[in-house]
Formats: C-alpha cells, sequence, structure tokens
C-alpha cells in the first residue's frame, strides 16, 4: 500500500503545534480527506482546528474546509477520549495525556509510569531467517513482541513494526488483530521520515492508521516510534490488563535416609 506523501507532510506539520500529541491524516492524490487530532492540553477544538487550518495554509498552501477536521481530547484515567469537531462548545481542561505514546514525548517524572514507552529493538539474523524483538515497557514491567521473516532488506522494517504491534497487544485486555500494511521511508524537506501503516481489526470492524517519526540515528527506533504514533490516538479508548508480576520460588525437598 502506498503511503501519501502529502499525508506525511501534513502529519508533520500538524505535529508541531501546541497541545498536538498526535495526529492521523488520510489523503487522496492532492487532497486532504480527514485529519484527526489527539490533544491533552486545556485549549478548545476550535482552536486547534484554526491552528491546524493555519499551518496547512502557510506551510503547504492548502486551505481545507473545518469540518474534515476533528479532534480528540484525552481524559483521566486511561478512558475513551472525547472527540469534537470545530463546531463543539470548548471541553474541560484534560491534563493526563494519552495512554500510549513515543518515548521521545515521554518526561521521565514521577507518577508518569502509565504510558507505553520504547525500551530497545533488535534484529537477530540467522542465515535466511531475521528476527526482530522489540520491547516496550508500562507500569515498571516489560513487555516484549518478535516477529520472524525471510531475511529481505525491505522485510526488516516490517518485522520491526510488527514485532511493537505484538508488544502493545501484550498490554491490551479488548480483542483486537493489529496488522502491519507497510513499513516505508519517504524523504521530505531533506530528512527521512520512517511511515508505518497498520490495520486494525476490533469487532469486526477494521481500520487503517498511520504513523511516522523522522528518523535520527537508530532506524528500528524510528521503525517503533512511528507504529506507536500509528496508535497513540486509539489505545487510550482500549481496555487495558492490569499488570502482574509473578515471583519463581524454588521448593525444598527432603530426602529421607
Amino acid at each position: 500500500m502506498m503511503v501519501s506523501p502529502l499525508a506525511v507532510r501534513a502529519e508533520s506539520a500538524i505535529r508541531r503545534l501546541r497541545d498536538v500529541d498526535g495526529v492521523s491524516v488520510m489523503a487522496e492524490g492532492d487532497e486532504l480527506l480527514e485529519v484527526h487530532v489527539l490533544s491533552s492540553g486545556d485549549r478548545s477544538p476550535k482552536q486547534i482546528v484554526r491552528d491546524v487550518q493555519a499551518v496547512l495554509r502557510t506551510e503547504l498552501n492548502m486551505a481545507i474546509d473545518h469540518r474534515i477536521v476533528s479532534v480528540a481530547l484525552a481524559r483521566p484515567g486511561g478512558s475513551a477520549p472525547s472527540t469534537a469537531t470545530s463546531s463543539a462548545r470548548p471541553a474541560p481542561p484534560a491534563e493526563p495525556r494519552p495512554l500510549l505514546e513515543p518515548a521521545s514525548a515521554a518526561a521521565a517524572s514521577p507518577g508518569r509510569d502509565d504510558r507505553i514507552r520504547y525500551e530497545n529493538a533488535n534484529l537477530i539474523v540467522n542465515g535466511q531467517r531475521t528476527q526482530a524483538q522489540v520491547e516496550l515497557r508500562w507500569k515498571g514491567l516489560p513487555r516484549v513482541g518478535n516477529a520472524s521473516g525471510w531475511s529481505a532488506r525491505d522485510d526488516a522494517h516490517r518485522l520491526i513494526a510488527q514485532a511493537t504491534a505484538l508488544a502493545v497487544q501484550e498490554f491490551l485486555a479488548d480483542p483486537i488483530a493489529l496488522n502491519v500494511r507497510d513499513a516505508t521511508f519517504v524523504d521530505v524537506g531533506g530528512r527521512r521520515i520512517a511511515v508505518v501503516v497498520l490495520s486494525l481489526l476490533a469487532h469486526r470492524h477494521e481500520r487503517v492508521l498511520t504513523g511516522s517519526c523522522t528518523v535520527e540515528q537508530d532506524t528500528p527506533q524510528a521503525v517503533v516510534l512511528a507504529t506507536l504514533g500509528a496508535l497513540n490516538r486509539l489505545v487510550a479508548g482500549l481496555r487495558v490488563k492490569e499488570p502482574t508480576e509473578y515471583v519463581l520460588r524454588a521448593e525444598s525437598y527432603a530426602t529421607e535416609s
């Protein structure tokens, strides 16, 4: 599946706006069809929509109808966000951020250990097979996702994205299926950007999700963060498993003489 360069450019521009925690754009040709924004700030949806219109007009020379923009406001406790368009009334402040966000956006401060964080990503090549291993952390507990496939160069990034999706599913109580449709790279403004396209199947309904992340130095990490970027708008509305730890104790056996 080809990713629209216009959608990638629009997401990159909107993501820099104040109080924008996540964004997903659907485009066809040279037209934007849908713009979905996630915010945890205290600004009203109307203000955010105006900012979206302004940045797209300034940076992409595009004038969009405010009705294609929806703004989801994150709620406390990881509950489902409320969604509003530009015609909605201002929503009350909602300080907590969404459950899932890229590690680069998460501040390492007390009381903010309720988001899924990036820990590590590895590619293990064994002959003609490659295994991708991605470790995420939530509430102090790690979860690992593994995906394997042929050692083709183009498949390695797809395996990283699939391993990330599988690790995320380990945290969720809701029955969902995540599948990676594409993991590719585009050049925008002289920067290399990782783009991941996912399909999410839940309750017999399928949704296509996209996420992107600028590649700095670690390419696998950028793919992981792009995958998390595709998911952060929806995971906040899903039920999560209560974290549990298991302690194994050695049993002692008495021998009779």
